[in-house]
């Protein structure tokens, strides 16, 4: 399959695929010769065969071709790719055969001695760039690192700052805002005005700019069709001396991501021989089953401390009541169960995630579920602290009790469903999963519901409120996924949380 652009002038080869089985066949210079074939029958003036780039096999191949003229960098004329071009290209990184006749026309009448040895010098060498400051890639991409702009780097062929404000209306170009109406432009950002274009830190000297990359990043790696693609991951890694799980990486030719696993093969995933791919560091990671364990950790801790310094915070010398004792213990239990779940029984699709999160996953559980929980509870001016009502007691310690074994049991159920280190998912079956979409977050509404009943205050039942609001999202989110994934194999639910109701 042949991508083209036919352009007013001449015919624009973009690329072309073929399956690499057939490579033996040269199906690409079959291709450039019905596409030159196609520019002289339509009356083009000119064939386009891309860019150029002498030191890469892949790119060389145009020079085969002739008459051939590649762009000079810096005056945007055409020259013939020839034997005085091509030499030039054989001895230097960086070419301009304008620059190159200029500096020849410079050095022809020397002034004296010491000038005349160092254009001998010049000349045998062939690498005058003395005008660039960074003229390496690793050098520029240090100084860009340090602060410096792309255009005090003077980039070959990237136009200067007078060029863009004078070709480009910067001002008016549109840009995408999360949250924002569409037709939003630069000039109606508030810290456009005040932007200098030469400085790489404002949003005015950003745009435009791309931001790359990863020390050591290798240019190629070698992976069998047959191997998982989490050995593509592995590859990376090892050669760029990079966490693995830190990276992010997805196919050159749509963007799509490309799973971690060992259960798709890097055949399966739709790569084939040179495929382009693209890796982003997605910045410091921490483990999920850390997270999880951070986060349940807070209200074991923050509930006995509150409960047992209830002198200390409240002024009290009164004995915590029976239900407030009650209270404690069921919370407790509640959260070490989870603990026990997180370290035993969990299997995580994703590994880790950005390690800045962890203060925002732990909040809604130190927070809601632990210090404001406990200071409420615990206070003497409490409904728990109140003589309890047997049958409202024992009806919540029931649910709680039922709630907490059920929520155990689905957790395996799910556990059952996907193999240790693996991202594939089964239809879940069993308790509870004939009803709704997740019983596990069922089971674990009619847990706090027993808490609630125990405690009797308003503050549980603010946190069951929040709890219950976001599993509601979760299992319409994760019903999607089941029936996108499983199609026709999957019986859809109608409810998603709590039967008849949602």
């Amino acid at each position: 399959m042949a991508v083209l652009d036919l352009l007013p002038h001449c015919v624009s080869g973009v690329y072309l695929v073929y399956h690499s089985d057939f490579e033996k066949w040269s199906f690409g210079k079959l291709s450039a010769l019905r596409e030159a074939s196609l520019t002289i029958e339509s009356g083009y003036q000119y064939y386009y065969m891309g860019f150029y780039i002498h030191s890469c096999p892949k790119m060389r191949y145009k020079g085969e071709y002739s008459p051939q003229y590649v762009l000079d960098p810096e005056t945007y004329e055409w020259n013939p790719l020839d034997g005085e071009l091509r030499e030039l290209l054989d001895r230097k990184p960086y070419v301009s055969l304008s620059r190159e006749r200029r500096l020849k026309t410079d050095k022809s009448a020397p002034t004296s001695a010491e000038d005349t040895a160092s254009n001998v010098h010049g000349a045998s060498d062939g690498n005058d760039l003395a005008e660039y400051l960074h003229p390496t890639a690793a050098e520029g991409g240090d100084a860009v690192r340090d602060g410096m702009s792309l255009f005090e780097l003077k980039v070959p062929g990237v136009m200067t700052v007078e060029e863009v404000e004078e070709k480009v209306q910067l001002d008016q170009m549109a840009v995408k805002v999360r949250g924002a109406p569409p037709g939003v432009k630069t000039c109606h950002l508030r810290a456009w005005q005040s932007g200098d274009i030469r400085d790489s830190t404002s949003i005015k000297g950003v745009i435009g700019e791309m931001v790359a990359s990863i020390k050591n990043l290798p240019e190629t790696i070698e992976v069998d069709s047959n191997e998982p693609a989490a050995q593509i991951f592995q590859n990376i890694s090892k050669a760029a001396k990079f966490p693995l799980n830190r990276l992010r990486v997805t196919k050159g030719s749509d963007g799509t991501p490309i799973s971690n696993t060992r259960d798709l093969t890097v055949f399966q995933t739709g790569l084939r021989n040179r495929s382009q791919v693209d890796v982003k560091d997605l910045g410091p990671q921490i483990a999920w089953r850390t997270v999880f364990i951070i986060e349940y950790l807070g209200p074991i801790l923050i509930h006995p401390l509150v409960y047992y310094g209830r002198p200390l915070i409240y002024g009290t010398s009164e004995a915590a009541s029976q239900l407030q004792k009650l209270t404690m213990i069921l919370v407790v239990l509640h959260f070490l169960k989870r603990e026990y779940e997180t370290i035993f029984v969990h299997r995580f699709s994703l590994a880790s995630m950005p390690a800045r999160n962890i203060f925002k996953n732990s909040a809604h559980y130190w927070i809601f579920s632990g210090i404001n929980l406990a200071y409420w509870v615990y206070a003497p001016s409490s409904p728990t602290a109140s003589p309890s009502n047997p049958l409202i007691t024992y009806a919540g310690l029931a649910l709680f009790a039922i709630g907490e074994v059920c929520n155990l049991i689905t957790h395996i159920t799910l556990k059952g469903l996907r193999r240790e280190g693996s991202t594939e998912r089964g239809i879940p079956n069993g308790l509870g999963f004939n009803m709704v979409t997740c019983p596990n977050y069922m089971f674990e509404t009619m847990a706090w519901v027993g808490i609630w009943l125990v405690s009797w205050s308003l503050c549980t039942g603010l946190f069951l409120v929040i709890a219950l609001v976001q599993m509601m999202l979760w299992a319409k989110k994760k019903e999607r996924r089941y029936r996108k994934e499983f199609k026709g194999s999957y019986r859809p639910k109608r409810y998603g949380v709590l039967p008849g109701i949602y």
